[in-house]
């Protein structure tokens, strides 16, 4: 069943539509690296702007988005077209359908989002360390972002709406402004993996690795914990109906 439910998940994400446009988003980010590249700077100046382009654009917006498109359907499709209830009829443990689709949507996310922002740091400033050290933190910041995503899509309908209202409003105005939201912003999160991993280049984040690491665990965690809670509330109206 478990192979079941992730040939469904993949059937309903592999949009054709979807995602040719989430990677030609990624392709997006490696194209203004090499529009930067063929300027020819130098090594200081390529460096900052290498790190500004990964952490703004790459960690900052590319990921955000790709993980709320993605972890909002992962669920969220299926609850939308009433398709949930033929799931939760079989006798599949509903962790287990949670942890699946959260484990597919991050797998996507990862797949569209980590291999750009590689490349565009290799092109930008060829630091193999500062674009493994970007690419680690989109894998981690997937992780939580899509955990948050999955949760959202079962607690409402309006999960996509709410979530790009997050990152746009949370993420990239309130905990930009006000420093102390920034430990529960996932996007600070993931940039203290970059500074950790990328090397002396790559700090711009403003929260200790082990800090982030604690709150990220707790937010992932919750938010599994919430979408199984939830999903239970739907199997609930599907037998009263």
């Amino acid at each position: 069943m478990t192979a079941a439910l992730i040939s469904i998940t993949l059937r309903s994400l592999l949009n054709r539509r979807r995602t040719l446009f989430l990677g030609l988003l990624g392709l997006l980010l490696v194209a203004v690296a090499a529009l930067y590249r063929l300027n020819a700077p130098d090594a200081t100046e390529s460096l900052e702007v290498t790190r500004g382009l990964l952490a703004d654009f790459g960690i900052g917006v590319l990921l955000p988005l790709v993980a709320v498109i993605v972890g909002t359907a992962a669920l969220g499709s299926e609850i939308e077209d009433g398709t949930i209830v033929y799931l939760l009829a079989r006798p599949v443990p509903r962790w287990r359908i949670v942890i699946v689709k959260l484990l597919i949507s991050w797998l996507l996310t990862c797949l569209l989002v980590a291999p750009a922002i590689f490349v565009a740091g290799m092109i930008g400033h060829g630091d193999a360390q500062l674009a493994f050290g970007y690419a680690a933190a989109s894998i981690t910041g997937a992780l939580e972002y899509c955990a948050v995503f999955v949760a959202l899509s079962i607690v409402t309908t309006r999960a996509l709406i709410i979530g790009l209202a997050y990152v746009v409003v949370w993420e990239g105005f309130v905990a930009a402004l006000f420093a102390g939201t920034r430990p529960i912003s996932i996007r600070q999160h993931a940039l203290s993996v970059a500074e950790a991993f990328g090397g002396s280049g790559a700090g711009v984040a403003e929260l200790e690795l082990a800090n982030a690491v604690v709150i990220a665990a707790v937010v992932t965690v919750g938010a599994v914990l919430l979408a199984v809670r939830r999903l239970q509330t739907v199997e609930l109206r599907g037998e009263t109906a």
